[in-house]
């Protein structure tokens, strides 16, 4: 499912061009060098620049299935596929076991739980889905440079003027907040 996913996402040319992780020739080093390179024109043109930096903790554990589906539906991914993506993602169940070094017979098994969000990782199709997730997010960014790498996420924003600048700053934090709550 992850090589026609995939296919179909690059085809459609539909990860945004801004994404650097869990792509070919793009890498958390492509990530770090545009960045550097935004706040370097910024300082040669003596402009001044604010870098702001979120890390989506435990980003894979929280997207919403349902969200999620629908974002696949809106790039194109219907019918049997989206099924399968719904299939998939639904009543995945998850336990925790424990084994005490040392102790024979001693270990702690708890009851299974019912996953309603996150996807499924050590696997390929894991990170692929979260891209998918994220794609949208550059769209509520209007007055910066954004640099995704995977969960990582870098925003600079540059301007003449320090007042504008802290505008700018607020106004794309509002929009950027808006995001993560609507999820």
């Amino acid at each position: 499912m992850y090589s026609i996913l995939i296919i179909f996402l690059n085809k459609h040319n539909i990860i945004t061009e801004v994404q650097n992780g869990f792509r070919g020739q793009k890498s958390t080093t492509t990530a770090i060098q545009s960045f550097i390179e935004g706040i370097q024109e910024a300082l040669d043109n003596g402009l001044q620049a604010i870098g702001i930096f979120f890390n989506l903790t435990k980003a894979y554990d929280v997207l919403n299935h349902k969200v999620l589906l629908d974002k696949l539906y809106s790039y194109g991914v219907r019918g049997n596929i989206n099924s399968w993506f719904k299939s998939y993602l639904t009543d995945r169940k998850q336990f925790v076991e424990i084994n005490q070094s040392g102790q024979l017979n001693s270990k702690y098994i708890s009851s299974c739980k019912v996953l309603n969000c996150g996807v499924p990782q050590g696997l390929a199709l894991g990170p692929l889905l979260f891209l998918v997730y994220i794609n949208d997010f550059p769209l509520n960014v209007e007055d910066g440079q954004l640099v995704l790498s995977a969960d990582d996420i870098h925003l600079l924003i540059i301007e003449t003027d320090e007042n504008v600048l802290q505008y700018k700053v607020n106004e794309d934090m509002k929009k950027l907040e808006y995001w993560f709550k609507k999820k």
